[in-house]
């Protein structure tokens, strides 16, 4: 979750005033502060290419008949230049705090318009409205490609990777390993950032640039619950409690791989007694796997036995909430519902948030089989 106070969190669940506001950059140096949007919306999605991206309007009175609307690379608000500290504010009475969202990088903007008014006999612009559409900093990742195919110059640590393929801060999140000599940068149109989320795959999850404007790697598999959404009177769970789907679940694994001389290596794993054996009246479900990392027979056995654990302990499934707006959620934070008729726990995988004093959410959550 995003810092904040024990006081904001008390705050958020009654009926607080919200408002957007943005800090704009160019590279180092701060050329605007506390520059409020309207109409604006935010959405995260952690199976997006870029995880975060939002729009906004910005209106601007003039100070000396300055205006805000770009003109190509020119302009505070130009996408060739421009970035974004988003922040909200929270109000309630007496109490306020503001909370950081992010750094974000304009990348369009799909209208301007500058309002004049006569001033002591001269026309002067007035005011400015610019729309604004942002995308968080891994969209420099896929911008930036490789120029030619190559390897990591050394495979002792994905961290000390990934600062040196991003030039950006890494957090270190979850344990470090090694790189196996199989990986391969290409030099292909966002090939830099399909390099990142390989890069993270390796420790098991998934890149995201967080609200500071580092990397870090949002583990795959859910820990320990640290956010709390709340239903509200008007919130809703869109769940499918007893849906089973059988398709995904699969209790023969078969792999195919080869060593580092090509040569072919081949592994299977399957459930032998119980309601989900190959044997059993369900039949078998065949799920091949392979993968350029594996390049022994025991990393072989290891990994099919890895999937079929998984495919068959428990079944994943979405579920789809509209909440009040919580601004502290991250994608990533494992999320008590409160309000639900049932408990209910899962990973924040996508949200959308914007002006208005709801939300939704996607939990990734998992019933056992």
């Amino acid at each position: 979750m995003r810092a904040h106070t024990d006081q904001l969190a008390k705050v958020l669940k009654g009926a607080p005033s919200r408002r957007l506001i943005a800090d704009v950059f160019h590279g180092t140096e701060r050329v605007m502060q506390d520059l409020p949007l309207t109409s604006w919306s935010l959405d995260g999605d952690l199976n997006a290419e870029v995880k975060h991206g939002g729009r906004g309007i910005v209106t601007h009175a003039s100070v000396a008949g300055e205006s805000l609307v770009p003109v190509g690379s020119e302009g505070i608000l130009s996408p060739f230049r421009a970035s974004l500290l988003l922040l909200m504010e929270i109000s309630a009475g007496d109490f306020s705090e503001t909370i950081t969202l992010g750094w974000f990088r304009i990348t369009s903007i799909p209208s301007a318009l500058d309002f004049y008014g006569d001033v002591n006999g001269v026309s002067t612009v007035i005011s400015s409205q610019v729309e604004v559409i942002f995308e968080s900093l891994d969209v420099n990742l896929k911008r930036r490609g490789f120029r030619s195919e190559q390897q990591p110059p050394s495979l002792t640590s994905v961290y000390t990777e990934l600062r040196r393929i991003t030039n950006m801060p890494v957090l270190e999140t979850v344990a470090d390993k090694a790189i196996p000599a199989a990986i391969v940068y290409e030099a292909t149109q966002g090939g830099r950032l399909k390099g990142v989320q390989a890069l993270a795959g390796l420790l098991g999850g998934v890149a995201v640039v967080n609200p500071s404007g580092a990397i870090v790697v949002v583990p795959s598999v859910a820990g320990a619950s640290n956010a709390e959404l709340v239903v509200g009177e008007q919130g809703t769970v869109m769940d499918v409690p007893y849906a089973i789907e059988t398709d995904t679940v699969y209790n023969c694994v078969v792999g195919n791989f080869e060593d580092a001389n090509r040569n072919p290596i081949y592994a299977v794993a399957e459930v032998t007694i119980g309601p989900m054996a190959t044997s059993a009246a369900g039949g078998e479900n065949t799920r091949y796997y392979a993968s350029d990392f594996v390049k022994t027979q025991a990393g072989a056995d290891s990994a099919v036995a890895a999937i079929l654990s998984q495919s068959t302990g428990q079944q994943e499934f979405n579920v789809d909430i509209q909440c009040v707006v919580n601004p502290l959620l991250e994608l990533g934070d494992v999320a008590n519902v409160v309000g639900h008729v049932r408990p209910l726990k899962g990973q924040l995988v996508k949200y959308s948030m914007s002006d208005s004093p709801l939300m939704n959410v996607t939990l990734s959550s998992s019933r056992t089989l």
